[in-house]
């Protein structure tokens, strides 16, 4: 996923998104992760699996 400030999207499709996603709810609305309370976004998911499984692509 590709975080773009210039696309907008409507609340409907931010409720929509935020409940299959509810982990990327925060980093949906403003860009922002924060991994202490649980948001994070798809890239750092995907940083933090990387160095958890050392062998990963």
């Amino acid at each position: 996923m590709l975080y773009n400030k210039d696309v907008r999207i409507s609340t409907d499709e931010i409720e929509a998104l935020g409940a299959l996603y509810p982990s990327y709810r925060w980093w949906m609305v403003s860009g922002e992760i924060a991994p202490e309370i649980g948001q994070t976004s798809p890239e750092f998911d995907e940083a933090n699996r990387n160095l958890t499984n050392p062998n990963a692509g």
